[in-house]
């Protein structure tokens, strides 16, 4: 039972990071960008699930196996588009970060939503940003930034406030982001925090 259970686990943690890793090569590769990406990535890391399952449970006929893969990868995508879609309120910083969750690049939003899993204190403080806050926040001016609504109609980095749990906790919370594949600087501008982006912007 205890070796089933093990293989179940590490096929959950691949699916994951295929999933995230996928839909990043895609954006990276400019062969997709936005949903199209999102949606191949569930979908793959779906497939790989639904074979971990198909294999942990001894499933031997290629009937169930159908089942088990059409319907594992139908329940990822559903489960993808959830946390996609919502983010508890308490973990805005206010509601003007609330209200720029879904100008977030949807990839980054699904790490966000995996994150939270394990971590119900994370605070999201800054997402979309214009030239011009960096003058009202007393930084100098850019001509570009990942905070800026990027071409694909999202922008394509946040700002992850960081906590005052220890320095364990905020290298573990750092190195989830990193695992994944994405690029997660801490940052002490107007305050202490990590700026989160997808890794083919600087």
């Amino acid at each position: 039972m205890l070796p089933t259970i093990l293989w179940l686990l590490c096929g959950f943690i691949v699916a994951v990071l295929t999933s995230i890793r996928m839909q990043l090569e895609l954006i990276v590769r400019g062969m997709a960008t936005g949903w199209v990406a999102v949606v191949g990535g569930l979908v793959v890391g779906g497939l790989i699930l639904a074979l971990v399952l198909a294999v942990g449970l001894r499933l031997r006929s290629l009937r169930w196996t159908g089942i088990a893969l059409v319907m594992v990868a139908l329940a990822v995508l559903a489960l993808g588009y959830k946390g996609i879609s919502t983010f508890p309120l308490q973990n805005f910083k206010s509601a003007e970060v609330r209200s720029e969750w879904h100008r977030l690049h949807p990839t980054l939003r699904l790490v966000l939503w995996l994150a939270r899993a394990g971590d119900r204190d994370v605070m999201l403080t800054d997402i979309a940003r214009t030239p011009e806050d960096y003058t009202l926040m007393g930084l100098e001016g850019r001509g570009q930034s990942p905070h800026f609504v990027q071409a694909d109609g999202f922008a394509h980095a946040i700002d992850v406030r960081v906590s005052d749990a220890g320095a364990l906790h905020n290298w573990a919370r750092q190195g989830l982001f990193l695992l994944v594949g994405l690029d997660a600087l801490r940052h002490k501008g107007t305050a202490d925090h990590l700026h989160v982006s997808l890794p083919h912007v600087l």
